[in-house]
């Protein structure tokens, strides 16, 4: 088995589970505003976001510009409210415990345990503010096994452009021909990385692949399935 010299991956819906997530900030959105809210429960609260969310994409011909305005539009406007909330302070409230109420995608410790077993480097290659990279990265049990976060703000570029996966396997080292990249956008990840001259290994269950794009890459269904893909090439 030869094994890559480092494995990249995507963070939401890869190493971190964004509806479970989702859950986990609800207890602390209801900590903070459920005496304010009238007849609405915190389930309803977990369904108005996580459809707003909407897998942490904007759908096509959103009215909003990000998915933090979407989200607190749609708690400002949806939920029952029993006094005048402003939708600012929803916004701020999602900007502040968003990133830090993470839960690791399963299978994502064991995968990560198998890098570090075989001493294949680890790093993060994610779309996004660098901030709420590194804190969400931060609140996962195996984020000392990976050495390198680049986000699209610090590299200055987003996936799927090909510069940005260039950029973090260069930090590392490493030659992108020798690297794999392990993400859930068929676009994004599977395909950028693909073009960038990274294997790609699609994390299949959360977007369905794109008509009129040949599906000729590995899949895997969970991040378990990793040491077995590695063996397989």
């Amino acid at each position: 088995m030869t094994l890559p010299q480092a494995v990249f991956f995507d963070l939401d819906n890869t190493l971190v589970h964004r509806d479970a997530s989702i859950d986990l900030y609800v207890e602390r959105f209801w900590r903070d505003f459920g005496h304010a809210i009238r007849s609405s429960g915190a389930m309803q609260v977990a369904a108005v976001i996580k459809r707003q969310d909407n897998g942490g994409y904007l759908p096509a011909g959103s009215p909003f510009v990000s998915i933090k305005q979407a989200v607190s539009h749609g708690l400002k406007t949806e939920i029952d409210w029993r006094q005048e909330i402003e939708q600012e302070a929803l916004l701020r409230h999602w900007e502040r415990y968003n990133a830090v109420c993470t839960a690791a995608m399963p299978g994502a410790e064991a995968a990560m345990a198998f890098l570090v077993e075989n001493r294949v480097r680890a790093g993060v290659i994610s779309n996004g503010s660098h901030r709420t990279r590194l804190e969400k990265v931060a609140c996962l049990p195996f984020a000392s096994a990976i050495e390198l976060i680049v986000s699209s703000e610090s590299a200055g570029i987003k996936k799927p452009a090909a510069e940005i996966f260039h950029q973090a396997a260069q930090t590392l080292g490493a030659q992108a021909a020798a690297c794999w990249y392990v993400g859930d956008h068929p676009r994004n990840d599977v395909l950028g990385a693909a073009r960038a001259g990274m294997t790609p290994l699609w994390l299949s269950g959360f977007h369905a692949w794109p008509e009129g794009e040949a599906m000729v890459y590995r899949q895997i269904s969970s991040l378990v399935r990793l040491a077995e893909a590695m063996a397989e090439q």
